[in-house]
């Protein structure tokens, strides 16, 4: 089975324009994200964009990287990537995940294969502040690895975890996805993963040790370079 991994990139974001190409430590962002990508299984990584300037920089360090509409969402250049590259799994990898271990790709690699009518995704544990913070995203899962829900609303101690916003689909699923009009219930919550299951299209979840993060915000990029630094 091929897998393929796509990353979405864009220039424009209401907290931090133009981040996939400030700098972690002497590469920018979306080299570092590709870099780990590129550690994975996975036997293609593709970064997809609409900005030339993000295009030239994938291009000059040596990354397979394809132009796509002004999409609304990061899933749309996913789906874009998908109908021209030939693959039987392909997994979305957040772009602005530069320190995102290549070994959890693997893990929703491997779900894929053993839940090929469902969306795989991650969680990992709550830490410090997070049940309480709406910008990070809450999930809760049944026994069986099948997501029961996601929220940004405060929850509880106990069952709750930490969502990873990587997704791997199965070639069938992503095309089903391509066609979805977002749902009510995805909109307000501002969570799109929801219109999947308001469609009733299973999601299965893994847990990882592994604590990643992402860059938002200016600040998010001080915190990685100081992370760089301890690691060196």
């Amino acid at each position: 089975m091929k897998s393929i991994v796509v990353i979405p990139s864009r220039w424009q974001s209401s907290r931090f324009p133009g981040k996939p190409l400030e700098l972690i430590g002497e590469k920018p962002m979306i080299q570092w994200v590709w870099e780990k990508a590129c550690l994975s299984k996975a036997d293609e990584v593709w970064i997809a964009t609409d900005d030339q300037r993000i295009f030239d920089c994938a291009l000059e360090f040596g990354a397979e990287v394809m132009m796509t509409t002004d999409c609304d969402t990061g899933t749309d250049r996913v789906i874009e990537v998908h109908h021209t590259i030939d693959s039987d799994i392909i997994v979305n990898v957040q772009g602005d995940e530069p320190f995102i271990n290549p070994k959890d790709i693997d893990l929703v690699i491997d779900l894929i294969k053993s839940n090929p009518n469902s969306i795989a995704t991650l969680k990992t544990d709550l830490i410090d502040d997070e049940a309480k913070d709406p910008n990070t995203v809450k999930i809760i899962t049944y026994i069986h690895k099948e997501v029961a829900l996601f929220s940004r609303n405060a929850v509880p101690a106990g069952n709750w975890f930490k969502h990873i916003g990587i997704y791997g689909y199965s070639s069938e699923v992503l095309d089903r996805i391509a066609v979805m009009k977002p749902t009510e219930n995805s909109i307000n919550n501002l969570l799109e993963q929801l219109t999947w299951l308001d469609n009733d299209i299973p999601m299965v979840a893994e847990y990882t040790e592994y604590k990643s993060f992402g860059i938002d915000t200016p600040s998010d990029l001080i915190k990685a370079n100081n992370f760089l630094k301890t690691q060196t």
